[in-house]
């Protein structure tokens, strides 16, 4: 498929707010210095990160939204 084929079937998604919430979180954890830090024997410390918790709480509140049909 061509880069322009790519592109405009790119632009003919529409993604929903819970859908770009979850995308905002989940490019945050997995580039996150904090978030993805790790003991010697490469198990997740699970520190505190507000950033993190800020975007899990948007990402709740979208999907709460979405269940009670306010975005789809």
């Amino acid at each position: 498929m061509s880069d322009t084929a790519c592109e405009a079937l790119a632009d003919s998604l529409q993604v929903t707010p819970k859908q770009a919430a979850f995308v905002r979180f989940a490019d945050h954890c997995v580039t996150c210095r904090t978030c993805c830090a790790m003991d010697a024997e490469g198990a997740n410390l699970n520190l505190p990160c507000a950033e993190q918790d800020r975007l899990h709480e948007e990402y709740r509140q979208a999907s709460r939204a979405a269940a009670r049909g306010g975005s789809r």
